[in-house]
């Protein structure tokens, strides 16, 4: 990784999951989506944010987060989807720092209580990030319009941000679900880049990482962008894979020939 880094005059390795949400490529298509999640928290409202695997839903959601203002929000984070009613209460409860209660009931109790006194009395605006949305048990989505429900449902304590690939769509429209999706007017969905995005996505990421140069040439990028579909994560397996077999050819540049065997190499993470 060190020869990666020194023969590209890199400061960090440039595909790795770690960069900052605020050095991501901002495209259309996520800048829209951060305006409408922020505007939707704003108002108190809750969405529904799709894309495939890969797309960069957990990115948008770390961009949302850093981008909203200092001291108006409470932001509760749950990525642990495949459980049951109960133990999804129970790790949401633990993540608001709460007494985890012993019975299912004196969960949501507990739950509703803080939230309405975050809402209420501190004035806070109250937000629940469920990620991996689409593994939720129908039992648990089933249970979610009550949670959003304050005063007979008049006051919007509370906003929920279900995040997942596109068959969450398709779960929400089950009848069993109609309370919940009621409740969640705004829908978002991330679609994969493309070809020109793809360009300007690895060069973002390069130049991102202290590239000064052109490393990737067109013809290696337009390759890049065919395998991988435009969907990012695999555009870093691709592209930090590129590097190493350029390095270890001693060339200087990734072009389709470099790009053809890293789809060799990469085929089982591409499909």
């Amino acid at each position: 990784m060190n020869k990666v880094l020194s023969t590209y005059g890199l400061t960090r390795l440039p595909f790795s999951k770690d960069i900052p949400a605020s050095e991501m490529l901002d495209t259309e298509a996520l800048q829209a989506a951060r305006e409408r999640l922020a505007a939707a928290l704003e108002g108190r409202a809750s969405a529904v944010v799709t894309g495939d695997s890969g797309s960069g839903k957990t990115c948008l959601l770390r961009a949302l987060e850093e981008n909203l203002p200092q001291g108006r929000y409470r932001i509760h984070y749950v990525h642990n989807s495949t459980v049951n009613r109960r133990d999804f209460y129970r790790q949401l409860s633990i993540g608001m720092g709460l007494e985890p209660r012993a019975t299912f009931a004196a969960l949501f109790a507990s739950i509703s209580s803080h939230i309405e006194d975050l809402a209420s009395q501190h004035k806070l605006r109250v937000a629940l990030l469920i990620d991996e949305a689409h593994l939720l048990p129908i039992q648990v989505l089933d249970q979610l319009h009550i949670l959003l429900n304050y005063q007979r449902d008049s006051k919007p304590w509370l906003s929920i941000i279900l995040v997942g690939l596109p068959e969450l769509r398709e779960t929400l429209k089950r009848n069993v679900l109609q309370s919940l999706t009621g409740r969640i007017p705004i829908r978002v969905h991330l679609p994969p880049l493309d070809s020109d995005q793809v360009k300007q996505y690895v060069r973002h990421r390069m130049t991102a990482a202290g590239s000064l140069r052109e490393v990737f040439a067109d013809d290696g990028l337009l390759l890049i962008s065919k395998a991988t579909g435009g969907i990012m994560r695999r555009i870093d397996v691709l592209a930090a894979r590129c590097l190493e077999l350029a390095v270890k050819g001693k060339s200087n540049l990734v072009d389709a020939t470099i790009a053809e065997a890293a789809i060799r190499d990469c085929a089982e993470a591409l499909l």
